[in-house]
């Protein structure tokens, strides 16, 4: 019983920390899939009066250009034709300017398309410019600070772990005081007279990561009973087991082994 007491006492902060830590990769992924794709989707609209010279476009404010398509005067005539009279067409034809439509890398902030928006019309063949940004920056920006949100509450379930942790493993060493002053009388190193601690530490680990690990699996194969399946018409939401099981991994058994040769430098300068 006293066992599984101090097991459960070192597994239970652990496992709030990492279950924090898959929300913020949860949150993460999401938005780097967002922002990906509405890289994909986004396009600015130019309107120039003589044709545009593509080649020399590779660059707009320090964004870095991926492809420029040209919008066909004939499908846009054809679009409002319905309303025109032929000779009206046929001004239309001679009058129409060039439509294209620019696509960068990455998706920029309001900030980087009002600077880009104004390199734009620095040149004088460009007549007009529309960034349709608005519905996609209040989605891309609530995505952003729900993920800072989550950041930053791992960030203080991670320190405040930390310190359970090393309260726990404090708890222990008094518990086994004696233990390794016996041992460090007959010399003993001070890993070797807590290898007993250490052992509690490394198996609470192993057990906070296969709980977490395994929900966490489970909610990477079952997407849908955390996303709405609505969801996946905005973004692909999806994650890679593994690589996302490795993190989790390293941060279990990393915080542990910090938190316990923390703990052990402090008790061995306090005793020595």
């Amino acid at each position: 019983m006293k066992f599984l007491k101090n097991i459960l006492a070192f597994v239970i902060p652990l496992c709030a920390m990492l279950i924090t830590f898959t929300l913020y990769l949860f949150t993460q992924n999401t938005v780097e899939k967002y922002k990906k794709k509405i890289a994909d989707d986004y396009s600015i609209v130019v309107i120039t009066n003589t044709p545009l010279i593509k080649e020399k476009l590779n660059e707009i404010a320090g964004m870095k250009v991926k492809k420029i398509t040209t919008l066909k005067k004939e499908k846009i005539i054809n679009d409002i034709k319905s309303n025109l009279s032929s000779t009206s067409i046929e001004l239309l034809r001679q009058k129409l300017p060039n439509f294209y439509k620019i696509h960068l890398e990455n998706f920029p902030t309001t900030t980087q398309l009002n600077s880009i928006k104004d390199e734009l019309y620095k040149n004088n063949n460009i007549r007009k410019v529309e960034i349709f940004s608005k519905n996609h920056n209040q989605v891309y920006l609530l995505l952003l600070l729900i993920n800072e949100i989550s950041f930053i509450l791992f960030i203080v379930i991670l320190i405040f772990s930390v310190l359970i942790l090393a309260k726990q493993i404090q708890i222990w060493f008094y518990e086994h005081q004696e233990k390794i002053a016996i041992l460090q009388l007959h010399g003993a190193s001070i890993l070797y007279s807590s290898s007993t601690i250490i052992k509690y530490a490394i198996f609470s680990s192993f057990l906070a990561f296969f709980i977490v690990a395994g929900v966490f699996s489970f909610l990477v194969t079952n997407l849908t009973m955390v996303f709405p399946v609505e969801l996946n018409d905005i973004v692909d939401v999806e994650m890679s087991l593994s690589k996302e099981l490795f993190k989790l991994f390293f941060l279990s058994f990393g915080i542990s082994i910090l938190t316990i040769f923390g703990v052990l430098i402090k008790y061995k300068l306090k005793n020595d």
